[in-house]
């Protein structure tokens, strides 16, 4: 009995010591505006030395109103110093740091109002209110994140998934290729003799080609020497082997504007500064600017003007040559005495081609040679296909998806956002777009760049940058701030600086439950 009533005794001892422990705990004894973190480094029985080491204090000049430390340690609680920092407890909310700056300016920055103690009734405390606030969002976002996590992890599955289908894909395209390649040099092989044996044959057509040419051409040249000849000799009245302006005057073709003269104008043109011209020189210079006047006092042809205004009385002043349309060294025929030969305006130079009529075994070698070209072509087709997708395979292997694939499953997905002017439109490691509701061609906002979150959060922010050039501005870039989300969907687009966009994008993705637990526990408790 007397055992039980002083034991009973011991415990109610023991309770009061243990909670006189911790109220002294909670309630250590420091400086206005000290953290209970940094309380130990003001210590009242010493003197206190500055955190940047430059100077020691005696304590009793802490929060003195004057700043005596250079990095304004020595005033947490005054506004002594610009750079001094003053601690907020807080008690039932989140401690927060202020500049002491802020301390004593009529400006309630604590939600305990203890930096404004030089007026205490004008701040009221709030931590209370503000706390249970704060927990009941930390409370909802923790669950989001704990219902968020489960999609999150059936798409960290099917990323991964996706990740080793595509390394698989790319292993066999390897493959593929190889293969590819072995055939493309055969098929290229197999052209090349064929095309060695065609060009072999038709070179026999070529060289028959060729002759025909220039025996055409020298029967044309002797032709038109021989016309002009007879021409010169026409107009060379004494015959004696020189065309003078006297022998021009009196041939009426000479007189191009027919007013009854040749005149210094017209002698210019046919002799240019010269009094006479030989037989070589009328040949080679006179003869191809008197050619078309003959032919048009013959009738053989008609000039531009006056065909274009013939044309709508004339149906057949379209098959008439022009001037500016005869080779004054062609092949018409040029007699003063005659028509164009129905012949020499139907010869035309020989040149191989697909309505050529070849012998049975050449024609079997040009259609070898053209299946060869036909397969190889097909064969380097594929080729291409093969090193496209290889390319676009490595490209997606080499996509930065989030620390376990979990982003690798939108890579490609495209998601809109309309306000009241335009269409934004996302697609996840693509592009960022912008369109008009009145119409219009995409703008680009920019194109997939890189993960831009902070240190600690780097899957939080997607840059896109190089985006379309704003009028006398700088390339268009689009931030885009990632958030937990039961669904995948854009929240809102801004502009808040010129040619410069923000995306709020939520997702599960980004519901990383046990990562958000351990963003909570580094701040402060509330």
């Amino acid at each position: 009995m007397i055992y039980s009533a002083w034991l009973k005794k011991l415990q109610s001892f023991l309770i009061i010591v243990f909670t006189w422990v911790i109220s002294v705990q909670t309630d250590v004894l420091r400086p206005r505006g000290v953290s209970l973190s940094k309380a130990s480094l003001y210590s009242p029985t010493k003197d206190f030395t500055c955190f940047d080491g430059t100077s020691t204090i005696p304590f009793s000049y802490v929060n003195d109103d004057y700043c005596d430390c250079f990095d304004g340690s020595d005033e947490p609680g005054t506004s002594a110093c610009i750079n001094g920092v003053f601690h907020c407890t807080n008690a039932g909310h989140r401690p927060q740091n202020i500049p002491s700056s802020q301390v004593n300016d009529g400006v309630c920055d604590c939600c305990d109002g203890t930096d404004e103690y030089a007026t205490p009734e004008l701040c009221s405390n709030t931590c209370e209110e503000l706390g249970k606030e704060a927990r009941a969002k930390a409370q909802h976002l923790a669950d989001l994140h704990k219902a968020g996590n489960f999609i999150r992890l059936e798409l960290i599955e099917k990323g991964n998934k996706k990740r080793q289908d595509m390394a698989e894909q790319l292993s066999q395209l390897e493959k593929d290729k190889a293969e590819a390649q072995k055939i493309k040099e055969e098929k290229e092989a197999l052209k090349n003799e064929l095309e060695a044996k065609e060009n072999e044959a038709l070179q026999v057509y070529r060289d028959a080609e060729e002759k025909e040419r220039q025996k055409k051409e020298e029967d044309e040249r002797q032709k038109q020497e021989k016309e002009a000849s007879e021409q010169f000799s026409r107009f060379d009245s004494n015959n004696d082997g020189v065309l003078t302006v006297d022998e021009i005057k009196v041939g009426n073709i000479f007189d191009k504007n027919k007013d009854g003269e040749v005149d210094a104008e017209e002698l210019q043109y046919f002799l240019g500064d010269k009094e006479s011209v030989n037989k070589e020189e009328f040949m080679s210079i006179t003869w191809p600017l008197l050619k078309p006047l003959l032919m048009m006092e013959q009738g053989m042809f008609r000039p531009a003007e006056a065909e274009a205004t013939e044309e709508a009385e004339d149906e057949e002043a379209e098959d008439v040559p022009r001037v500016e349309d005869m080779d004054v060294t062609g092949s018409e025929d040029d007699n003063l005495d005659g028509d164009l030969s129905h012949d020499d305006a139907e010869d035309h130079d020989i040149e191989p081609d697909n309505s050529k009529s070849y012998d049975d075994e050449t024609q079997k070698l040009i259609d070898e040679a053209t299946e060869a070209r036909r397969q190889f072509m097909d064969a380097e087709r594929a080729m291409r296909e093969i090193e496209s997708n290889i390319r676009n395979f490595q490209q997606n292997l080499e996509k930065d998806y989030g620390l376990q694939q979990e982003y690798a499953t939108l890579d490609g997905q495209c998601l809109e956002y309309e306000d009241k002017e335009y269409i934004y439109k996302l697609c996840l490691f693509q592009k960022v777009t912008q369109k008009s509701k009145n119409g219009g061609m995409e703008v680009g906002l920019g194109d997939w760049g890189e993960w831009a979150g902070e240190e600690g959060s780097k899957y939080s922010v997607m840059k896109y940058s190089n985006g379309v050039a704003c009028w006398n501005g700088p390339n268009r870039i689009t931030m885009v701030n990632i958030h937990c989300g039961l669904e995948t969907k854009l929240t809102s687009v801004t502009e808040p600086y010129r040619c410069e966009y923000k995306i709020d994008f939520i997702t599960p993705a980004a519901c990383d439950d046990s990562n958000y637990m351990q963003q909570q526990t580094s701040h402060d408790e509330l």
